[in-house]
């Protein structure tokens, strides 16, 4: 039963270490106020950000664009989308839209 199990070993270690190489240049930080753990990690078009709230349980992701549109998937799994540099906001679950920046950005 051993000598089965050990057979197994050194494609446990290939998929061990292929998942570290993977994730090379990601950080991992948690929020204290929010409860978010979240991995960033960058790509070829900008950053994708993996979450997970401890205080709740609901995970959530987001791709950030260097040209700063944005979209993701949030706590309660709707996607949404925006930019950055208009403040334009849309979330496809809850409807929810904001325009503008700073103390002009509006809701709906």
């Amino acid at each position: 039963m051993l000598t089965k199990s050990l057979k197994f070993l050194p494609i446990l270690v290939a998929i061990t270490f292929t998942s570290s190489i993977s994730h090379a240049g990601c950080t991992t930080k948690y929020d204290y106020n929010s409860g978010n753990y979240y991995t960033v990690c960058p790509n070829s078009t900008g950053t994708s950000i993996n979450g997970y709230n401890t205080n709740n349980g609901t995970t959530w992701s987001q791709q950030q664009n260097s040209n700063g549109t944005y979209s993701g998937r949030d706590g309660s799994g709707n996607l949404y989308s925006g930019d950055n540099n208009t403040g334009y906001y849309l979330n496809y679950g809850t409807g929810e839209t904001c325009f503008g920046t700073g103390a002009l950005r509006t809701c709906y």
